[in-house]
Order: C-alpha cells, then structure tokens, then sequence
C-alpha cells in the first residue's frame, strides 16, 4: 500500500484537508510539512496562499510527488535555518518515533517567535477495536478499511497520546501547548497547536 494511494484513494485526504483548515494558515506563510509523504498537506497548504515546503525521509514516498516543494530530510536534522517557518506540521509522524521529542525540538527550532507547531497524531481512544468499530459504521471496504485498521495497529504498537501527554511533550521540546482537539469519528486523531517558549 503506497502513501499516494493512502493519500488520494481513501479518507485520508479529508482528515489532511481538515486539518490544514484547522492549523488556521494565513496566505503569505512560510510553512514546513515534516514526514509529508508525496506532499499532500503541503499541496492543501498552497492552496490557501502559503509557500508550502514538505520533508520525509523516505525517497519512495516522494517518487509521485503531489507538491513541487519536497525534499529529502530527516525529522530530526531539518536543512533549514532557524525560525524560518510560520507553521511547522506533522501528521502521523512522532508516534512512530523512538525519540519524538528530539524531532519536535527540531520543529521549535525552526518555527518563528509568533509561529505555530501543529501535529496530528493517534489519540488515546485510537484502538484496532474502535477503529474496526468505525470502520463497520461507515461502511469501509477495501483500501479505506485496511489503511484505517492498519493506522490503528500502527498506534497499538508505538504512541497514543492524550492532551496531557502532548502538552508534557511540546513542554520537554521548548513549545508550550495552545490549542487541542479529537478528530475522525469517535475522536481516533488528536489535533494540537502551540507555540515556542521563549
């Protein structure tokens, strides 16, 4: 299963179009998507007036790429100068990492005084059973089925997160958490903003 077919071919595209709305981008941005896959969060944030980069270690999922702006990186050695970015986003990234603060003081690093760090990531209520659970409600066959339950898994065997767990997480990176929010069903994603400290 590629990241452009998850991308384009299943809800995944809604739940990145929804979540560059709430990251509340304003045209003129400099934004930075970390682990942006063929770059289709990058490509909604262009659609809004930013100038939208992306970064993913993975060459592959870069081959077809859905955004002119993408490069090789990895998250925690970002080739950018310091505080250059407006916004900082990453979806389904740091639950998979084995340090994720160290990535997301890479993310401070490179975000801007007035700037934003947005993540999205599995919430604590993300389980295979209640994704199975949602998956059966809404009716999903196929590659939207099997990439939810495989999302779900995934968070089973890394990190779930719940607001007090995130915002000890920006605080250990030097961020201070602003904004959070459950998304996608009965709230199996968990949205959050904030802002450096210091």
């Amino acid at each position: 299963m590629s990241f452009l077919a998850i991308q384009t071919q299943t809800g995944w595209g809604r739940a990145l179009q929804s979540f560059a709305d709430w990251c509340r981008p304003q045209a003129g941005w400099l934004t930075l998507d970390v682990g942006c896959g063929p770059g289709l969060l990058p490509a909604f944030l262009a659609e809004r007036g930013c100038q939208a980069y992306g970064v993913d270690l993975d060459r592959a999922s870069l081959g077809q790429p859905l955004h002119a702006l993408l490069a090789q990186a990895r998250a925690e050695r970002l080739p950018f100068p310091a505080e250059s970015f407006h916004l900082v986003t990453a979806s389904n990234l740091l639950f998979f990492l084995p340090e994720p603060a160290r990535a997301l003081r890479e993310m401070r690093r490179l975000v801007r005084l007035d700037g934003w760090v947005a993540l999205l990531n599995p919430s604590e209520r993300m389980s295979v059973a209640a994704a199975m659970e949602l998956a059966d409600q809404r009716g999903l066959v196929g590659l939207d089925r099997h990439s939810l339950l495989d999302w779900a898994a995934r968070a089973e065997a890394h990190h779930r997160w719940d607001e007090v767990g995130l915002s000890a997480l920006f605080a250990e990176a030097g961020l201070s958490l602003q904004e959070s929010a459950l998304k996608i069903g009965p709230g199996l994603a968990r949205l959050v903003r904030g802002r450096r400290i210091g």
